[in-house]
């Protein structure tokens, strides 16, 4: 990454509008030069020269905490980027990350929720999926939770890469790094406009708008945006529930300000959602409009510093704060409401230190260590009845210790193996190693090579999951353990010809002591409680590409084939396909024209999802694909236009309904709801300005 670092820095000094053709000779290698043009269509050397810094398709940074050629990360990763955001139209980092292959998301009107081959435990809240934010974790104390769609913590238009990292990667990270990783990447000056805003209309998600600016080079920069979007939902029948079901909306406030001098940076990005259930979700009273509201907030500050002390030895350190208030209100009737809320605080640090031990990283190092405190609280009452509410407060620390070990004493052979220790006061001490070996053909640039991958990780119970009780439904489980992990992975990757990159994976994760939602034991029986009751085994494989040419062509897709099994009981053999939601294949593909006219691109992407077991028997979530076309007009005198559509063949997904929708008419009857509806067809348009 020289190359870049040198580009940018090439780039700020002179300046983009002054860059003489001359400029980009010296530079820039053929070789690194991207075939598409950047995100201003300028094709001026100064953009070529930006474009070329900015190509990281082969660039992974969240794997291990520093820049990684993808040939070397010890997981199987691929990269969203910033042009494929923009030509496909996503939204939100959800839209982009769904046409990933093996991972799909589906909105249970609680949470949208990340499934990753195969597996996605019911009723959760992402909390076995590390989201980082240039490095810093969004997953809050309390519940673990972290959005990925409009209760995220960034707009899609700060966005410059996504990377999906399978696996775990609990040698790095600790807890929350269980089944993936989504470490998202922003925009810095040098890739953004100066100013720019947009405005978007859909039938479904809304109204929204979005305004940002940014200032300054590669080395001293401040860029910030704000992002506002109010949800306008639709109108659902459900049998178990009811015909004409209301309260589909939802709000989003989103603001963030960056700022880097030099080796030292600070980020500061702050989140209100509110979103509606038509549902009734708790058994609420679903003829109220709405039945049940759910609100995130939070508030994510960090800063630090990264200095070379030497040629061979870089140090980071770096201080975090969060806030983070959940909340929620079931409607039971126009004057009974029954509330819980939940709070977070996180305040911590880090140090990391990088030393090469051998030049150009042939044999290096990092070890750093992490410490963190949290203090969190739930609350449940009936607004009726403030003073009788349930109150649970839980404060713990956690501190880890952690070491990579790297090298490549071979031009097609290299290595990595990694350790970590975590104490977490209120639960347990965990280690997490994890091992990889990489071959590769011989050369600066290898064209194939295969990686041997082995990893352990470890989930802690959040507080929601371990001490929640509310004096109605739930109560706590203080003996509630973590959930483990291992996982052997072979990936095979290629690049036959020049734009085209492809892999094929093959997996087994084993992951132990899960924790769901089930009745507590008797004579407790009629309560709900989080217990380690499960074991889930996913085995499969799973193949991706993408291309680029130089005429400007994109065009990526995937299959993945899982077969998931669990256990009931720790001990008890290990059952394969009853699994609810778990679809034994899933796929993707997307195609994107050259720009037509020299005006726009057209694009078109599409997303399968197997048939997948629901919580009744012999209820299935049928086989559904969904279609979406976008036209995108990049740049014409600062102005650019997108309009698109979803799920354009309108047929709607009916995927496994969680346990939270089950109606009680009765203290003796439970009506299950096995399946709700996904979002019908809805097209949209953004329309915005930037110079």
């Amino acid at each position: 990454m020289k190359l870049r670092g040198a580009a940018l820095a090439l780039l700020a000094s002179a300046g983009i509008a002054n860059a003489q053709p001359a400029v980009a000779v010296p530079a820039v290698d053929v070789a690194d030069l991207p075939p598409l043009p950047p995100a201003n269509e300028d094709t001026s050397a100064a953009a070529t020269v930006l474009a070329a810094s900015s190509a990281e398709e082969d660039v992974v940074v969240g794997a291990a905490k520093r820049e990684q050629s993808l040939g070397n990360v010890a997981s199987a990763v691929t990269v969203v980027t910033a042009d494929r955001i923009r030509r496909f139209g996503y939204r939100t980092v959800g839209e982009a990350i769904a046409g990933v292959t093996g991972i799909y998301i589906q909105d249970t009107r609680l949470t949208h929720q990340v499934g990753v081959r195969g597996v996605q435990i019911p009723g959760g809240f992402n909390s076995r999926i590390l989201v980082l934010v240039d490095g810093a974790t969004v997953n809050e104390a309390w519940g673990g939770f972290a959005g990925v769609t409009y209760d995220g913590l960034i707009s899609i238009d700060d966005v410059a890469r996504i990377e999906v990292i399978r696996g775990p990667v609990g040698a790095v990270y600790g807890s929350n790094a269980f089944f993936a990783i989504l470490n998202i990447v922003t925009k810095s000056a040098t890739e953004s406009s100066r100013a720019w805003g947009r405005v978007t209309a859909g039938s479904i998600n809304g109204a929204g708008a979005t305004a940002g600016f940014a200032v300054g080079d590669v080395h001293k920069q401040v860029r910030g945006s704000v992002y506002a979007l109010s949800r306008f939902g639709e109108t659902y029948s459900l049998p178990e529930i009811g015909d004409n079901l209301q309260g589909d909306g939802g709000t989003t406030l989103l603001g963030s300000l960056v700022a880097t001098w030099g080796g030292s940076f600070v980020q500061f990005r702050a989140m209100r959602s509110a979103r509606d259930s038509p549902f009734a979700p708790y058994d609420s009273n679903p003829a109220l409009d709405p039945p049940y509201t759910l609100f995130n907030t939070q508030l994510l500050v960090e800063g630090g510093h990264t200095r070379e002390l030497s040629e061979k030895t870089t140090l980071t350190v770096r201080g975090y704060g969060t806030l983070y208030q959940y909340g929620d209100e079931i409607n039971y009737a126009l004057d009974d409401t029954f509330i819980d809320k939940g709070d977070a605080t996180t305040v911590g640090g880090e140090a990391r230190m990088r030393y090469a031990i051998l030049d150009e990283n042939k044999l290096g190092i990092t070890a750093g260590g992490e410490a963190n405190y949290n203090a969190t609280e739930s609350r449940a009452y009936s607004e009726q009845t403030p003073q009788d509410a349930v109150d649970v407060p839980l404060d713990f620390t956690i501190l880890g210790l952690y070491s990579e070990f790297d090298g490549q004493p071979l031009p097609w052979l290299g290595f990595t193996a990694g350790l970590r220790f975590d104490r977490n006061s209120k639960i347990s001490s965990r280690f997490s190693p994890r091992a990889a070996l990489f071959l590769s053909e011989s050369g600066k640039a290898p064209r194939y090579g295969l990686k041997l991958l082995y990893a352990e990780g470890f989930r802690n119970p959040s507080a929601f999951e371990g001490f929640f009780e509310d004096g109605v439904d739930f109560i706590a489980n203080p003996a509630i353990e973590p959930e483990t992990i291992r996982s052997y992975e072979v990936v095979g990757w290629a690049k036959p010809v020049a734009g085209l990159s492809t892999r094929l994976s093959g997996w087994y994760w084993d992951a132990r002591d899960v924790i769901e939602q089930v009745p507590a034991a008797p004579p407790m029986e009629n309560l709900l409680q989080f217990q380690n009751v499960g074991r889930y085994v996913t085995m499969g494989v799973e193949g991706e590409f993408s291309y680029r040419n130089s005429n400007g062509w994109y065009a990526f897709g995937g299959l993945s084939y899982a077969r998931v099994g669990n256990a009931a009981a720790p001990g008890a053999a290990v059952e394969y396909g009853n699994v609810v939601n778990a679809p034994a294949v899933t796929g993707n593909a997307g195609l994107s024209t050259p720009r037509i006219s020299n005006l726009f691109h057209l694009s078109t992407d599409l997303v399968l999802l197997g048939q997948r077991p629901t919580r009744s028997p012999g209820v299935d979530a049928p086989v559904w694909v969904g279609l979406g076309a976008t036209l995108y007009i990049p740049n014409v005198k600062g102005f650019d236009l997108t309009i698109g559509g979803r799920n354009l063949l309108g047929t709607r997904d009916q995927f496994p309904a969680v346990g939270d929708y089950d109606r009680f008419p009765d203290p003796t009857t439970t009506v299950l709801v096995p399946r709700i509806p996904g979002e019908g067809r809805e097209v949209f348009i953004r329309v915005g300005a930037s110079y």
